[in-house]
């Protein structure tokens, strides 16, 4: 008997790999709820996104980062605690503080190239910001995001 654990084939498996380490309680967590939910689900298209240009060699990225769930989680436990910071007071979401933790910290620790680290900065300007709220937001052409849903909703 032999077993083997590959990684997913494509965005959409990836996108699907990254919300299955979220459950139906992390999506119902935030004092935010809504907010939250559809900043999980581009947590996890980032991160599929980021795991994806690996697969293109010196195409995708400089060097060969060893993102990993690991990174998503801790930043999706990053994302959970801006958003409740104010208890749910207030609509203000700190994009520049996101931005900055997942890219210089988060998944840019892992970064060496400067190259690099301007794509990873680009991929966080397109998805993390205002603009993204709203209905049908293109994360990338063809694809836009979701309505607010459940965790079977977003599968």
């Amino acid at each position: 008997l032999k077993i083997t654990n590959e990684p997913p084939k494509g965005m959409h498996a990836n996108l699907h790999k990254a919300l299955d380490n979220f459950s139906q309680e992390t999506f119902d967590s935030s004092a935010r709820e809504s907010d939250f939910k559809n900043l999980l689900f581009t947590l996890c298209y980032f991160h599929a996104v980021l795991t994806e240009r690996r697969k293109f060699g010196s195409q995708g990225w400089n060097y060969p980062y060893p993102f990993n769930d690991s990174d998503l989680l801790i930043s999706a436990n990053v994302l959970h605690n801006h958003l409740d910071s104010e208890g749910g007071r207030t609509s203000h979401i700190p994009w520049d503080d996101l931005r900055f933790l997942f890219g210089e910290i988060m998944y840019g620790g892992h970064i060496t190239d400067d190259k690099d680290r301007k794509v990873c900065a680009a991929y966080l300007n397109r998805y993390f910001n205002n603009e993204q709220l709203e209905p049908d937001y293109p994360l990338c052409p063809g694809f836009g995001m979701p309505p607010i849903l459940d965790y079977e909703g977003y599968h």
